[in-house]
């Protein structure tokens, strides 16, 4: 039996990927197996040798591990390296190779939801591995990007190796005037613990250009950027669907396969 699985902090245990991917595989036939494991950053370099060493077949990275597990791999392919990320390992000859799946699924809802960033003023909120995805396939379409984070010697030197203008949090309520797409890539999706994200966006607008924003997490309640998509009536996306195309191009680096979209869609609810 082949063995895959998706690391990441103790949030991994939330992860439906498992659901998802063991579901496509029991619909092919395969008689393999997906499942979450909760690895310690600090033990981050000695999980990847023990899944090399164990034959693991293909392993998915979340977060907090996107950018950090980068020196504990052998090669990137050309996009990991690019975006400074990876989200996919593939093992090939006792090496690791890092990919990152999340461009191009990033792209595949856009497409989705006919969404054409050409020319369009995009505003991205976070500087992590996400982020550096979502920048990455936004470049590829053309779009004015403006990134926005907590830490803003983080957004600068994001940006300067990847395109786009840095902007303080602070300056969140101005920037957002002038978006035509929204995206979160940070883990804040509820207003809980008083952030000072969410007290911005409580209290951001009217945002006259907002068409679309999409929150790259799943399983939210209370959603702030549902809430703000409301408001302004805007359309609203969660990251289920980009979930389901990043694990569909994971599946075809692992196996050389490219079931159906609805395959990967259908375990998740949606289709």
């Amino acid at each position: 039996m082949k063995i895959y699985c998706v690391i990441g902090d103790e949030r991994v245990n939330r992860s439906l990927s498992p659901r998802m991917h063991n579901s496509v595989f029991s619909r092919l036939g395969m008689g393999s197996m997906y499942i979450a494991v909760n690895v310690n950053p600090a033990t981050l370099g000695k999980a990847v040798d023990a899944m090399k060493c164990l034959g693991f077949s293909g392993v998915n990275v979340t977060i907090p591990h996107k950018e950090a597990i980068i020196p504990y791999l052998d090669c990137l392919s050309d996009e990991a390296a690019t975006v400074g990320a990876v989200n996919t390992l593939v093992f090939q000859s006792g090496s690791a190779i890092g990919h990152n799946t999340d461009v191009g699924g990033f792209g595949d809802l856009l497409d989705f939801r006919g969404f054409n960033p050409e020319k369009s003023d995009v505003v991205i909120v976070g500087a992590g591995g996400a982020a550096r995805a979502v920048i990455c396939s936004l470049n590829d379409r053309g779009a004015r990007i403006t990134v926005i984070n907590r830490t803003l010697e983080k957004t600068i030197k994001l940006t300067e190796n990847l395109g786009g203008s840095p902007a303080p949090l602070e300056d969140a309520p101005k920037i957002l005037e002038k978006a035509m797409l929204l995206v979160n890539t940070t883990d804040v999706s509820e207003d809980s613990g008083g952030s000072e994200l969410a007290s911005i966006l409580k209290h951001a607008g009217p945002l006259r250009r907002l068409k679309l924003v999409i929150d790259i997490n799943y399983g939210r309640t209370n959603n702030i950027w549902s809430l703000l998509a409301q408001r302004n009536t805007a359309e609203f996306h969660d990251g289920l669907y980009m979930l389901a195309a990043q694990a569909r191009r994971s599946f075809n680096l692992w196996t050389g396969l490219k079931p159906d979209m609805n395959d990967f869609l259908s375990p998740l609810g949606l289709s």
